[in-house]
């Protein structure tokens, strides 16, 4: 049977065997692309065989490039939510708004279509571990699925990470490692060792997955493009993909030629794609000191930048940059008509549709669907923002800390570990010292209940019991390297 898919590089067009993994080319290092043979796929496949399937990301097999279906890692990601907004449209003033839900992927991010695609590739090759420089829900995602398939994750961090991805990758058991992204140049995706793959979020077999996005929702519509797609813009691969999958539709005979009109979104603090877009220039130039609250789509150097411009101009679609006040609005907005908690990242798509709508930019008659990449509770510093005017509240719900990013709960854990970062301590005397500083109001069962907790995340331990002349034995607790770890990054967000 003639092959289904194959690779090649995008600089020098050289082809690469199907067996190899590298996610550039080993020649002039260039980044490689994934391109199907679509006569063979329109042969083995049809839009009526794809609706008979179950949902998800793997029933678009003949479209990703794995070769057997052996080695799939899911955890049932894809298959997500195309939720009409009638309140939220109406509140535009647009007449038909859909939102295409991706805070229910498995870790809360669009990435799980892309991860399940690139770990299962990954267990093919046969390559035992894992690592990367990650941007955003990248480390979650892949601690998550290295985790399922039993290979083993090596994720360096910097201090501007958001905690609710730290506490997934803990949660996870991700071996992490501490850096400053300042201080360390990002290197482009390659193997590291003999059994090590290094993934970027650029990587051909990560962005494949994305895809899925463009196959869903046309699927969702009865097998139509709509009229425009918006999506976020960090490294390109999301907006240049969803094109992808709109033409292979169309290639396939599934739906009509593609009007679709591709619209990219990025923080008015970081947008050298909108900027190349406006000025009508060829090349991106780079951002060197990018500024956004939203994480995810602040890449001053986008690696894919070039393919999501080439998507806009060839979609006629457009581009527009929102400020972070703006993306806050959209989050607020979002929540409240239509009971979806996006983060920063993913709102920014909300906050280009009013955007536009008011520059004149998008019809009111079109139909629109935005892309919502990330779940709000990814970053929870967002919540403070949303209250910060409400005193009361903010008192209630946020710890003390710096940053004011967990609850009273996560404070509590904090705590406990910097009272263990000067010396072991017994369940007991750890309650008595919290009791004593009266900052906390809490009982000797929830102490422990912190401590069997904080045991499970593999952020202390607790030695053999120990005998105190005159008293019944105690069990002492002290930080493991992973806790100290975690501590010096809270400190590092702290300051």
């Amino acid at each position: 049977m003639p092959q289904r898919f194959l690779l090649q590089c995008l600089g020098c067009d050289k082809t690469l065997p199907l067996h190899h993994l590298t996610p550039v080319c080993p020649g002039c290092e260039e980044p490689l692309s994934i391109n199907y043979n679509y006569d063979v796929i329109r042969e083995a496949l049809d839009k009526h065989k794809v609706k008979s399937r179950g949902p998800g990301v793997w029933k678009y097999f003949e479209l990703l490039p794995l070769a057997k279906k052996l080695n799939i890692i899911s955890l049932g990601e894809g298959g997500t939510f195309l939720q009409k907004c009638e309140r939220l449209a109406k509140t535009l003033g647009l007449r038909k708004l859909y939102v295409k839900n991706e805070t229910t992927n498995p870790t809360g991010s669009f990435i799980d279509r892309g991860m399940t695609v690139l770990v299962s590739r990954v267990l093919d090759a046969k390559v035992g571990s894992l690592s990367c420089v990650p941007i955003g829900n990248l480390g979650a995602s892949l601690a998550a699925y290295t985790a399922k398939s039993g290979l083993t994750s090596r994720i360096s961090l910097s201090s501007e990470v958001d905690l609710g991805k730290l506490y997934q990758m803990i949660a996870y058991d991700a071996d992490i490692l501490f850096s400053d992204h300042r201080k360390t140049k990002y290197i482009p995706g390659r193997h590291n060792s003999m059994n090590e793959y290094m993934v970027t979020p650029s990587d051909p077999f990560l962005i494949e997955g994305e895809k899925t996005i463009a196959y869903e929702v046309c699927e969702q519509l009865d097998w139509r493009s709509p009229q425009r797609i918006i999506a976020p813009i960090g490294t390109g691969g999301l907006l240049s993909m969803i094109w992808k999958g709109l033409q292979e539709l169309s290639f396939l005979n599934f739906t009509r030629p593609s009007t679709t009109k591709v619209t990219g979104v990025q923080a008015a603090g970081c947008c050298p794609i909108v900027d190349a877009f406006r000025n009508q220039r060829e090349t991106i130039e780079s951002v060197s000191n990018p500024k956004t609250f939203a994480v995810d789509i602040r890449v001053g150097a986008p690696p894919l930048g070039q393919k999501a411009l080439n998507a806009i101009r060839d979609s006629k679609g457009t581009a527009v940059a929102v400020s972070d006040v703006e993306i806050l609005e959209a989050i607020r907005l979002l929540a409240k008509t239509e009971g979806v908690f996006a983060e920063p990242s993913a709102a920014s798509t909300i906050a280009g549709l009013k955007k536009l709508i008011k520059l004149g930019a998008i019809d009111r008659d079109e139909e629109v669907v935005c892309v919502i990449t990330g779940a709000g509770l990814k970053d929870p510093s967002v919540v403070d923002r949303l209250v910060s005017n409400q005193q009361r509240v903010r008192r209630f719900v946020h710890g003390v800390e710096g940053r004011r990013v967990t609850t009273k709960l996560g404070a509590t854990k904090v705590r406990i570990l910097m009272i263990l970062s000067e010396r072991e301590v017994h369940g007991y005397g750890i309650w008595k010292m919290l009791t004593e500083e009266g900052s906390q109001q809490i009982t000797i069962p929830s102490v422990y209940q912190h401590l069997v907790e904080l045991e499970a995340l593999k952020l202390l331990r607790r030695l053999e019991p120990q005998p105190v002349i005159g008293k019944r034995k105690r069990r002492y607790c002290s930080l493991t390297q992973k806790g100290l770890d975690v501590l010096t990054t809270l400190r590092r967000i702290e300051s």
